[in-house]
């Protein structure tokens, strides 16, 4: 590569490491030029300045005409960097090595004096954590197969009492056609469409064993929803307690007022308050009826309580008089 185009480059690498409390004047740049093996004058390294600016970088001069340049915007804002290293340091699945080497490639994408800051304040997971490669190579063989719209087929596994991983149903080989990866829970899942079924289903991506890409091509999204598809594996996502399919139903719930909040953590903005009475709230919400909504109303039947359906009501009632007849055994066999 000729020297020019090596310089160029190694000027905007220069100019990534500055912000607006610290700009670098021409004679600094000259300077770390000069650590790469560059020699350089100034007008030169004016020139560079000005042919980065004309590709649309915002190199801004500083008022302080003598401080120099700085870069005045970047592809991300310093709270946005913090979002993504916060994401890569609380994922279980990935090693200590991966997380220390991703948080610094995000934080290089900043300025010098803020990647000191983002790294001070983004505490990594304990280093227990081993990693889960089987999530990561997952992931990237699931990315491939949605971008060529192809099927994938794997294996299912679930954990024996020996707490080791067995293959569900004597191995049989699921084909699914891929349609988006979502977390939830602190956990990747695979949103597909199982040939069996006409139906969106998820599986756990730690749970899927050596996936392949198929020739089969998969079945578009809009044949098996209709217009609109996107938004509604969106909504498929959204009201799927613990990531348990099911029916979708409306229900009502009623909680103390000062416990909206555990509504919004759990069903976003989606439900509507139908009415405020004597400190109490009524709410409606559509989710997708299964076990996990149940198990929602039961952990917090406390503090909420389902009107309607009458479906959903006797599933909560059935679930609670067999915890409660388990309890009573245990009970009553301490005594």
């Amino acid at each position: 590569m000729e020297i020019s185009k090596i310089k160029l480059l190694r000027v905007l690498e220069i100019m990534k490491q500055t912000d607006e409390d610290h700009p670098i004047p021409v004679n600094q740049i000259i300077k770390k030029l000069k650590l790469y093996g560059i020699e350089a004058e100034r007008k030169s390294v004016l020139r560079d300045i000005y042919a980065l600016r004309d590709c649309g970088y915002d190199i801004v001069l500083h008022s302080d005409n003598k401080r120099g340049f700085f870069m005045g915007s970047r592809e991300f804002e310093d709270w946005e960097l913090k979002v993504l290293m916060d994401a890569v340091a609380s994922s279980e699945f990935l090693t200590e090595k991966n997380r220390k080497d991703m948080i610094n490639k995000i934080s290089a994408l900043a300025s010098v004096n803020s990647q000191k800051v983002l790294k001070a304040v983004t505490p990594l997971l304990s280093s227990e954590h081993t990693g889960d490669p089987v999530t990561k190579n997952n992931i990237d063989i699931i990315l491939k197969a949605i971008s060529k719209q192809s099927k994938i087929g794997f294996e299912y596994t679930y954990t024996g009492t020996d707490l080791k991983k067995h293959l569900r149903y004597d191995g049989m080989e699921y084909s699914v056609s891929p349609y988006t990866i979502v977390r939830k829970q602190d956990r990747y899942y695979l949103i597909a469409n199982y040939d069996k079924y006409d139906t969106l289903s998820y599986f756990r991506l730690e749970r899927i064993s050596d996936p392949e890409i198929l020739e089969e091509k998969a079945l578009p999204p809009e044949k098996l929803l209709g217009n609109g598809a996107k938004t509604r594996i969106a909504d498929f996502v959204e009201r799927n307690i613990y990531n348990f399919s099911g029916e979708t139903t409306f229900i009502r719930l009623t909680c103390d007022e000062d416990r909206i909040d555990l509504l919004v953590d759990t069903f976003g903005t989606t439900f509507h308050i139908e009415k405020v009475e004597n400190g109490k709230v009524t709410a409606g919400v559509t989710i997708n009826d299964g076990w996990g909504i149940t198990s929602w109303l039961v952990q917090h039947g406390d503090v909420v309580e389902v009107l309607e359906p009458k479906s959903v009501r006797n599933d909560v009632i059935d679930l609670l008089k067999r915890l409660s007849l388990k309890y009573e055994i245990v009970k009553g066999e301490n005594k």
